[in-house]
């Protein structure tokens, strides 16, 4: 089991909450009423900053779509996704719809500049 954090989403959500490693974050949300946009395709407004709580981060694998459209959007530089893709780690900012829960994190929603 992982502890995910929601927090600056909603002050009767926020909170921590239990969830199986592999689940899908979006799902998570959706069932404990956390107004995290995820049914979008407008990615720019699924957007989230994900910390992870652990010493190590996690090894997550990452579609390639997801970077892609990252880079796109400017929230993560071509370079930081290379790095992802090198080492097989996450950036700290992440589409919701896509993500999977990987370990103990924090999660904060996140607008693009």
């Amino acid at each position: 089991m992982a502890k995910v954090i929601f927090m600056h989403f909603d002050t009767v959500t926020d909170g921590i909450y239990n969830a199986k490693i592999g689940e899908p974050i979006s799902r998570l949300a959706k069932e404990k009423g956390v107004p995290l946009i995820s049914d979008s395709k407008d990615y720019a407004k699924s957007l989230i900053y994900v910390e992870n709580l652990a010493d190590e981060e996690p090894t997550s694998y990452m579609e390639d779509e997801e970077l892609d459209v990252l880079v796109k959007l400017g929230a993560i530089s071509s370079e930081e996704a290379l790095q992802c893709q090198q080492f097989t780690i996450s950036p700290k900012i992440r589409i919701a719809p896509m993500m999977l829960i990987k370990g103990d994190i924090l999660v904060k929603p996140y607008i693009l500049k």
